[in-house]
């Protein structure tokens, strides 16, 4: 069972484990949902929303899973992941749930936290400034380096981002940041500076603290192409951020999936930026380069334990095109690069939304969209 089937890596996870034979059934707060689309969803449900009444969410979700018997509950977004941990114990008496305790998860998620822990490891990060008074704030600003970077303590994609140029945009933006989100001053914003460099992701999946997969991309567009997910990546591999990545990971004694976000500094030095401790977004490129994630995680619960995937294709490429045609317009925008345009004209081999042995789902994204 897929929960929060609307999204792109639900759908992914979809056709993923239906490729394999295995029987999937998805479920979200919205009906048609994307995944529910597929031909390889056997069945739909809908349940309340997980973000307006979470309660009433996790009383539909068990009076599912008790009634129909599915063997893996497998939460593939935030809202979902973070809330079925939190109430794990519920759902355990009737299916299997590959997640990690809650308290860790929510460490993980945290930004302050984690920055905290991976300095400790000695793990490069950016430079980073907690605030809890905004008394702090004017001291602060006179000391960072600009452009610098504003950023939520727990969020996903580029929610509550902000990136700033000066004294004066920094303090407008951060009580701007804190009055939006409602932010209490145990959860203010951090501060970071601007790291220049290419962005990648360490994708992992850990059996009780043991590595079981790994795999490695490159971004080489996002969107918003001031930092946002990724629409066009290539896998690649870099020993350090895996290292690094993996350390980290171990320290957590981690169980289940997760990706490390990283920038790659001056020097070839990596940088930990955050972690996913849940399915990510570019889920599709692991897939198409020989590290099926769902379907690793599917065996590993059923069975125990899942024979180590260290390997992968290196050089492949994927992207959401839909997406990604707004990305190039947007860097055409910014390098008045016009040879970027023939990027409209490329279909791509392995596209996150786009296969021609299952189109219904590409219909409900272009609707969604």
């Amino acid at each position: 069972l897929i929960t929060t089937a609307n999204s792109p890596k639900a759908l992914i996870s979809t056709r993923s484990l239906g490729r394999m034979g295995i029987d999937v059934s998805t479920a979200d707060k919205k009906k048609y949902a994307l995944s529910s689309l597929s031909r390889y969803s056997k069945d739909f449900y809908l349940y309340p929303s997980p973000k307006d009444t979470p309660i009433e969410f996790i009383r539909e979700l068990t009076s599912l899973v008790k009634k129909h018997k599915h063997d893996v509950l497998m939460p593939v977004h935030s809202e979902d992941t973070y809330l079925i941990a939190k109430y794990k114990s519920r759902l355990d008496p009737f299916i299997k749930v590959p997640l990690h305790d809650y308290s860790s998860i929510m460490a993980v998620n945290n930004k302050g936290s984690l920055m905290q822990v991976a300095r400790d490891l000695g793990i490069p990060i950016p430079n980073t400034y907690y605030i809890e008074d905004l008394g702090m704030l004017s001291q602060i600003a006179d000391e960072i380096e600009f452009p610098a970077v504003i950023k939520l303590r727990e969020t996903s994609s580029s929610i509550g981002l902000s990136y700033v140029n000066s004294k004066e945009e920094l303090i407008s933006k951060y009580k701007e940041t804190i009055l939006k989100y409602d932010l209490s001053p145990s959860n203010y914003p951090l501060i970071q500076e601007y790291v220049e460099g290419d962005g990648y992701g360490v994708s992992v999946l850990f059996n009780q603290g043991d590595l079981r997969a790994k795999f490695t991309h490159k971004r080489l567009r996002e969107y918003p192409i001031s930092g946002g997910p990724s629409t066009y990546r290539i896998s690649v591999k870099e020993p350090k951020m895996e290292d690094i990545a993996t350390r980290l990971l171990e320290y957590f004694n981690w169980h289940g999936v997760a990706m490390v976000e990283f920038k790659m500094g001056n020097n070839n030095k990596p940088i930990l930026m955050e972690v996913n401790p849940r399915f990510w977004g570019s889920l599709n490129q692991a897939i198409q380069s020989g590290v099926d994630f769902p379907y690793l995680l599917y065996n590993m619960v059923l069975d125990g334990d899942v024979k180590p995937v260290l390997d992968y294709k290196v050089g492949t490429k994927t992207k959401n095109i839909l997406i990604d045609n707004i990305a190039v317009i947007n860097y055409i925008r910014r390098t008045r690069d016009i040879s970027l345009l023939k990027e409209f004209f490329s279909l791509p081999r392995n596209d996150d939304i786009l296969s021609l042995a299952d189109l219904f789902p590409l219909l409900g994204f272009v609707q969604t969209g």
